[in-house]
């Protein structure tokens, strides 16, 4: 496992949006964390979906972080440097992943969350964008969050189910980020994660 490094370090231009002088961890994909600015409530696997670490994925780490939770955000597309994929690409670039990397990404990204943090597995919860809703879903967390859900591109993958009282099932669009704040208050104990 890397270190934490600064991107604008490391590279004269970005890549994509993970790169635009955020802090980029390096597990098994590089990771864009934010930290919430006061007490930690909890942690955030934030999945981006087909389109990439886009502006509605980091809008919504930013919104996360600003209430109290750490978010990680694996970059899926590390190997493409990062792209981020119209809606002409999007899918087939996401289905040209192996569900078994993504699996890697995802133990990374909550190894580096309970090795490196100290963040207790049951504070973390996943939210997964589009296609990456079955991703939060493989994340193994109690606590797991589709936004505008769509088919997964790999064959057997499980789905949310959204009558479960630890799933929320949210339509894509811009108060989803808030909605998602609010179950996350609801569902996580109001006690600071142990360290």
């Amino acid at each position: 496992m890397g270190g934490t490094i600064e991107a604008a370090e490391v590279h004269h231009h970005g890549h994509g949006p993970a790169n635009r002088r955020r802090r980029v961890v390096r597990t098994s994909a590089p990771l864009l964390v934010r930290h919430p600015p006061g007490r930690v409530r909890g942690a955030v696997l934030v999945l981006h979906g087909a389109a990439g670490l886009d502006e509605p994925v980091e809008n919504c780490c930013r919104t996360l972080a600003s209430c109290g939770y750490v978010t990680v955000a694996p970059l899926f597309y590390y190997e493409t440097g990062g792209h981020t994929f119209g809606p002409d690409k999007a899918d087939a670039a996401f289905a040209a992943l192996a569900l078994s990397d993504l699996e890697a990404d995802l133990a990374g990204a909550l190894d580096y969350l309970g090795t490196r943090l100290g963040m207790p597995r049951h504070r973390v919860a996943a939210a997964g964008f589009g296609s990456a809703a079955h991703l939060a879903e493989l994340a193994g967390v109690d606590l797991a969050a589709a936004l505008g859900p769509a088919p997964p591109p790999w064959p057997g993958t499980p789905g949310l189910d959204p009558h479960a009282p630890d799933r929320l099932v949210l339509p894509a669009g811009p108060s989803a980020a808030d909605d998602l704040v609010r179950f996350l208050d609801a569902e996580l104990p109001d006690s600071p994660p142990a360290r």
